[in-house]
């Protein structure tokens, strides 16, 4: 029986996880599952006023990622998958950085988590990760570059935040193997030599 493949692609806001993941899909021929982001309505509102939206748009990104996660042993029986951004970033990362700056209080941290604990049994595990290691400046050019609007105020420090946290949930994830890549330097929207290098690293690790 063949046994199908589950990569899930991780980094901080403006590294490129959308466009890897696209690639992998493509390259690999696996099924790609996508973040919703386009359909948070919740999102906008919560860069125009976070400690109100912050939960209403956490909320969302959690069931969108249980839903699709809960679904995905289902594909694995057809095909290998690659997943835009794994339910722990949402959780530990996203979601995380909100309650450690206030906007997510605690009583809804604690209701947030309750519901990630009930479903979090039936979450398939990521045969890999691959995080794309970005530093702080490079995420502000790429975040400003990609021009949505309602980006474009995020301070520095929150980047900051959310790749703390990044690093934080990895150096405590004993259980999913992981590839590190470093992206600074590797331009892999516009150059086929990056993109062939990645994807190289990708199959050596799998």
């Amino acid at each position: 029986m063949v046994k199908h493949l589950y990569i899930s692609v991780m980094g901080t806001m403006g590294s490129g996880k959308t466009t890897v993941a696209r690639l992998l899909a493509r390259e690999l021929k696996y099924h790609l599952l996508e973040e919703n982001f386009g359909e948070n309505a919740f999102l906008p509102r919560f860069y125009q006023d976070m400690k109100r939206w912050a939960y209403h748009s956490q909320a969302f990104f959690l069931m969108e990622k249980i839903t699709q996660m809960l679904e995905t042993p289902k594909l694995l029986d057809k095909h290998s998958v690659v997943q835009d951004t794994p339910i722990q970033q949402d959780a530990f990362s996203y979601a995380k950085a909100q309650h450690v700056l206030g906007n997510i209080d605690d009583a809804e941290w604690r209701l947030y988590l309750k519901i990630y604990n009930s479903f979090e049994p039936y979450f398939p595990k990521p045969n890999l990760i691959v995080f794309l290691e970005t530093s702080v400046s490079a995420l502000a050019d790429r975040i400003e570059s990609r021009g949505r609007g309602y980006e474009q105020k995020i301070p520095q420090s929150y980047l900051e935040l959310l790749d703390m946290l990044n690093h934080k949930w990895l150096s405590d994830n004993k259980k999913i193997p992981l590839l590190t890549i470093e992206t600074d330097g590797l331009n892999i929207v516009r150059s086929k030599i990056a993109q062939e290098k990645l994807v190289s690293h990708v199959k050596k690790k799998l």
